[in-house]
């Protein structure tokens, strides 16, 4: 293992959480110098100092990493950041124990969007702020900012963009990686920006905007307000919402094509169809449920609410406008399906992603018609090309290790005191990244009540989650076959 290389590039991620904080601090005093002023100011000090000591005296290593390295590198980058970005919290106090400010950090960074707090309003607008930067920065990636530091034609610089990038969207990146980082951060801030300008529009505060912003394009889910976006209670607000959680769910190198080479392959691929027909089916059967069980008076608030929250969990964002707890039961095993499946591979979307279902759809397709006609050749088609047997072996074996991580989890969930339904959808929430189970954790509730072993255990599979299960199990596989 190559410490020089791997020690100076986790330095550089904590340099950006450091910017971030002492951003977050500039907020607080623009703020007239508000509480949390001295814990970020003081956090981004010390964050600043552990990340720069690497730079500085560890000799610079042109050599190539390996992909173990790479993997390395790509955990600590994102544990140490979950670390440091517990420090605002827990030195700012109130109810931020230590143990819940690593929940609060992880589920940031994560963009699972879970939360401990019983009073999101009462933070200070520099927490606030910095609460949605840990968004900012893990919806984007880590690793992927760090990489706009490394030179561009650096080997570290190429192998790193390859292992940040999912096997499952990497068919449709393809750029050099110097134009690989140009292309999601283009995309990525620009969404921001569009988003910021529409909910400003639509009536929400400049703070409230950029903060609901961060969240969206991040499919993350915190918000500034304790009863999330439906404390607006405006439909222009959720409408805005809609689009941003469903582009935000697509494939940022498809989005680029079509935007930048005015290309319609977005519209062509197979994955992104499946993922907006699945959208569609699953607004219209919640609808069905809701209006046939008289939830709302009115069946247009109905189907309004239905959209709402079929694409903010299916998008792995968490934003919430009703209780979908009380919900019901159909319609709570139809949102713990999109809680499993999310967006698609290359997007800020977390779970097991689109694609993955569709190839075992596929896949599952063709094996019942070779079993009716032996002799026949059945292709799996994934996007334009053809997957062999060893990629569809390779999502199924991913699929049956994210479901074993569910159980694992929910078990220890449930041997801490937690009930059937909340130890088991919060095991998918954390997984997912989703945010929002349901039970006494659903959508306008929180984590607060959680035991503290089960807090720290959600913090490490939500990592996981959004390391991707291969990349995080690559830290505690040794062996070498």
């Amino acid at each position: 293992m190559n410490l020089r290389v791997i020690t100076k590039n986790i330095g550089l991620a904590l340099l950006l959480d450091a910017g971030f904080m002492l951003l977050s601090a500039l907020v607080a005093a623009v703020n007239n110098f508000d509480s949390s002023f001295s814990p970020l100011l003081l956090s981004g000090i010390l964050t600043l100092t552990v990340g720069i000591l690497p730079i500085i005296f560890v000799e610079h290593d042109q050599n190539t990493i390996s992909t173990r390295e790479g993997f390395t590198i790509l955990f600590f980058a994102w544990f140490l950041s979950c670390v440091f970005g517990m420090m605002p919290y827990a030195l700012w106090g109130g109810e931020f124990s230590l143990v819940n400010s690593w929940f609060e950090s992880v589920s940031g960074f994560t963009t699972t969007g879970a939360t401990i707090l019983n009073n999101i309003e009462a933070l200070p607008k520099g927490l606030l702020f910095w609460r949605s930067a840990t968004h900012f920065i893990g919806g984007l990636g880590v690793v992927v900012f760090m990489l706009v530091i490394l030179p561009s034609s650096g080997s570290i610089r190429l192998k790193m963009s390859h292992i940040e990038v999912s096997d499952m969207s990497a068919g449709n990146y393809n750029f050099r990686s110097n134009k690989l980082v140009r292309v999601v951060l283009s995309v990525y801030l620009t969404m921001i920006a569009a988003a910021v300008v529409l909910y400003v529009i639509g009536g929400m505060p400049l703070f409230d905007a950029v903060n609901h912003a961060f969240s969206v394009v991040a499919t993350g889910g915190f918000s500034t307000r304790n009863a999330s976006i439906g404390a607006y209670g405006s439909h222009w607000i959720e409408l805005i919402s809609v689009f941003f959680m469903i582009v935000s769910s697509l494939h940022y190198g498809l989005l680029y094509t079509s935007i930048v080479g005015k290309s319609t392959k977005l519209f062509r691929n197979p994955i992104v169809k499946f993922f907006l027909f699945s959208l569609l089916v699953g607004v219209v059967l919640v609808s069905a449920s809701l209006i046939a069980n008289h939830q709302f008076d009115n069946p247009l608030e109905a189907v309004w609410q239905a959209l709402f929250n079929v694409v903010s969990i299916g998008t792995s964002t968490g934003f919430a406008t009703v209780d979908t707890s009380v919900w019901p039961v159909f319609t709570i095993f139809m949102l713990l399906y999109f809680s499993v499946q999310c967006g698609c591979s290359g997007s800020t979307s977390g779970g097991l992603k689109a694609d993955r279902v569709w190839v075992l759809a596929k896949a599952l397709k063709a094996q019942i018609i070779r079993t009716i006609y032996p002799n026949a050749v059945i292709p799996v088609k994934f996007g334009s090309a053809v997957a062999d047997s060893e990629q569809i072996g390779s999502v199924a074996l991913y699929t049956i290790l994210y479901v074993v991580i569910i159980i694992i989890c929910a078990l220890v969930y449930a041997a801490c005191g937690m009930d059937m339904t909340d130890s088991f959808t919060s095991s998918v929430a954390m997984v997912g990244n989703i945010g929002p189970a349901f039970g006494s954790v659903g959508s306008l509730s929180n984590f607060d009540a959680v035991s503290t072993f089960a807090k720290v255990v959600m913090g490490f599979e939500m990592i996981v989650g959004r390391l991707g299960l291969y990349a995080a199990l690559s830290m505690v596989v040794r062996k070498k076959l």
